[in-house]
C-alpha cells in the first residue's frame, strides 16, 4: 500500500509540475477548405449532381409546369408499369413512332410540325424550356387525331409489351370464358368492351389485386357481380377506341397505363387539395356548399370522372381534356373543377339542401355551362402548400389520435349544450312568432279595407277633376245665372213669408191689446 502511494503521489507531482497541453486549433470553415482559384477568390461548392435525364421545377413556377414535370417523373418511374410476368419490357413506343413518322409527308401543316417535335423531343426540351404555356394553346387547336395515340405513346413511356407465349386474342378468348354481365351491357362498342373484358381478366384472375381498379358499387346492379372496374377507365376505354390506326392490343397497353396512373393516385389528397383551392379561389360558394351536409369526397368522384365522359360532353372537348391529364396529370382536373364550380356559383348559391345536392349530382351542372379552357388555365392552384397541409394534418392525426379524441368529446359535450339552449330560444321565438304572425294578419286586413277605401276616394277624386275640367266658361255662366234665380226665387218666397209673419204679428197684437183693455 506504502509503495502504491508512492507511486500515486509521484505522478501526481509530476502531472502538477507539468504545463497544460496545447489547445487545439481553431476548425476550419467549408469556405476555408474550398479550393481557391490563382487570384485568390474562393471557388462555391458544386451542386448535387442530378440525373442525366432529371428535369426539375422551381415554386414560382406556373401550376401547369409544374404538374407537367412531376408527371413526367411518374411515368418514368417503376410504380407506373405493371409488375405481373405477362409483360417484357419493350421500346413499344419508339417502334411504332419512328415507323409513322417516317410515313408522314415533310410538308405537313404547322400544328402537325409541331406535335411531331414533341413525339421526336425525346430529352424533354419543352420543360427545360419552360414552354408549357406554348403546349397548352397547341392543345387548344387540337391533337391532330392520325398522330394522338403517338404522342399519347412517346408521353406516357409505354414500354411493356405481352412477352411471346401470349398474345391479346388468347387473353380475350380466356376472358370470355369468365363471363361478366356487367362489362357486357356496358353502353360501349364492341372493340372497347372486349378490351375492357381482358382487363377485367387481368385484373381479378392474373394480378388478383383488387385494389389496382376501385370499384364503382354505386354503378353495379345488385343482380350483377360486382366488378373492379372504374368508371374512369370505361370511359377512357371509349374515348382511346376511338383514335384512328390503334388495335385492341394497342387500346390495352394504354389502359393499363391510364388505370395505373388512376390507381396510384392519392384520392384523399386529391380531394383535399380540390377543397382548399375551393375555399381559397370561392369561398362564399365553398361555405354554402360544405353547410348544406353533402359528401364532398362522393361529388368530387363523380364529376372527377364525368369529364371523360364522352356520352355527357362531346367527344372532342373529352379527348381535349384526355390531352390535358396526359400531360399534367389529375392536376388539371382540379383546374377544372375550380372553373366549373366558378361558372355554376349563382346558381349554387340559389339553391339549398335536396335542391342543391341534385344539381350537383346532375348532367346540368357539368354541361349547363360547359367546359371552359380559357378560364381553366388561368387557375392557378397552390398545390404544393395544399400537399404539405394535407401530410401536415396526416402525421399530427396518427401521433395525436387519443388526444383528438378526447378533445373531440369535450367539444361534443359542449355542443350538446349549446344545443339545448338553442331549442329553447328557437320555442320562445316560435311562440314569438305566432303572436307577431297574428297581429300581422289583423293589420293586413285592416290595410286591405283601407287601400280599398282610398283607391275609391281617388276614382272619385278623378271623375270629379275630370268633369271639372271639361266644363266651359259658358256653362259655367249658365250655371251661375240659374243658381242666382233660384236664389232670388227663394229670397222672394222668404220676404213673402216676413210679410206674412208680420200681418200676424200685428194681428196678434191687436187682439192682445183688445184683451187687455
Amino acid at each position: 500500500m506504502s509503495d502504491e502511494a508512492a507511486n500515486t503521489n509521484s505522478i501526481n507531482s509530476e502531472s502538477s509540475s507539468s504545463s497544460p497541453p496545447p489547445p487545439l486549433p481553431p476548425r476550419k470553415s467549408l469556405d476555408a477548405t474550398s479550393p481557391t482559384s490563382p487570384n485568390g477568390y474562393d471557388k462555391k461548392l458544386p451542386g448535387l449532381p442530378l440525373g442525366a435525364n432529371q428535369v426539375t421545377f422551381e415554386l414560382n413556377d406556373s401550376v401547369s409546369q409544374i404538374s407537367a414535370v412531376r408527371q413526367c417523373d411518374i411515368y418514368n418511374s417503376a410504380q407506373s408499369n405493371e409488375t405481373s410476368d405477362l409483360f417484357i419490357n419493350h421500346n413499344l413506343g419508339q417502334n411504332t413512332i419512328r415507323s409513322k413518322l417516317d410515313s408522314i409527308e415533310p410538308d405537313s401543316d404547322e400544328k402537325t410540325k409541331y406535335w411531331i417535335g414533341i413525339i421526336e423531343d425525346y430529352s424533354n426540351q419543352f420543360l427545360r424550356n419552360k414552354e408549357m404555356r406554348q403546349l397548352e394553346q397547341e392543345v387548344l387547336k387540337g391533337i391532330p387525331d392520325s398522330i394522338r395515340y403517338y404522342v399519347y405513346l412517346k408521353t406516357m413511356v409505354l414500354r411493356q409489351k405481352l412477352n411471346s407465349k401470349e398474345s391479346f386474342a388468347g387473353l380475350l378468348t380466356k376472358a370470355r370464358q369468365s363471363r361478366d354481365e356487367y362489362i357486357e351491357n356496358l353502353n360501349v362498342e364492341s372493340k372497347g368492351r372486349e378490351v375492357l373484358m381482358v382487363l377485367n381478366y387481368y385484373i381479378n384472375e392474373i394480378t388478383n389485386s383488387k385494389a389496382e381498379i376501385e370499384s364503382t358499387t354505386e354503378e353495379v346492379h345488385e343482380d350483377l357481380v360486382q366488378v373492379p372496374v372504374s368508371r374512369f377507365a370505361i370511359n377512357v376505354c371509349g374515348l382511346i377506341s376511338t383514335l384512328p390506326d390503334i388495335s385492341q392490343e394497342d387500346v390495352f397497353y394504354l389502359l393499363l397505363k391510364f388505370n395505373r396512373i388512376f390507381s396510384n393516385l392519392n384520392k384523399d389528397e386529391f380531394f383535399y387539395k380540390i377543397s382548399r383551392s375551393l375555399e381559397e379561389e370561392l369561398f362564399d360558394t365553398f361555405k354554402h356548399i360544405s353547410v348544406q351536409g353533402i359528401n364532398l369526397n362522393n361529388l368530387y368522384r363523380n364529376i372527377a370522372v364525368q369529364f371523360f365522359n364522352s356520352e355527357l360532353l362531346d367527344l372532342h372537348v373529352c379527348l381535349q381534356i384526355l390531352d390535358f391529364v396526359v400531360f399534367e396529370g389529375f392536376d388539371f382536373i382540379l383546374r377544372l373543377i375550380i372553373s366549373l364550380f366558378s361558372s355554376n356559383k349563382s346558381k349554387i348559391l340559389e339553391l339549398e339542401g335536396d335542391d342543391l345536392l341534385r344539381f350537383l349530382a346532375s348532367p346540368e351542372f357539368l354541361t349547363g355551362v360547359g367546359v371552359d379552357f380559357a378560364d381553366t388555365l388561368t387557375q392557378e392552384p397552390k398545390i404544393i402548400q395544399y400537399e404539405n397541409e394535407f401530410y401536415l394534418i396526416n402525421a399530427n392525426s396518427l401521433s395525436n389520435n387519443s388526444n383528438e379524441l378526447t378533445n373531440l368529446k369535450e367539444i361534443n359535450d359542449e355542443l350538446v349544450i349549446k344545443i339545448n339552449e338553442l331549442r329553447r330560444k328557437i320555442d320562445s321565438l316560435q311562440a314569438t312568432h305566432l303572436e307577431i304572425s297574428n297581429q300581422s294578419e289583423e293589420y293586413t286586413t285592416n290595410l286591405n279595407k283601407a287601400e280599398a277605401e282610398n283607391k275609391n276616394l281617388t276614382k272619385t277624386e278623378a271623375e270629379l277633376q275630370e268633369k271639372y275640367q271639361q266644363l266651359t266658361m259658358a256653362e259655367n255662366l249658365s250655371n251661375t245665372i240659374k243658381a242666382n234665380e233660384e236664389f232670388s226665387q227663394r229670397n222672394e218666397e222668404l220676404e213673402q213669408q216676413i210679410v206674412s209673419l208680420k200681418k200676424s204679428v200685428e194681428e196678434k197684437k191687436a187682439k192682445l191689446t183688445k184683451i187687455k183693455g
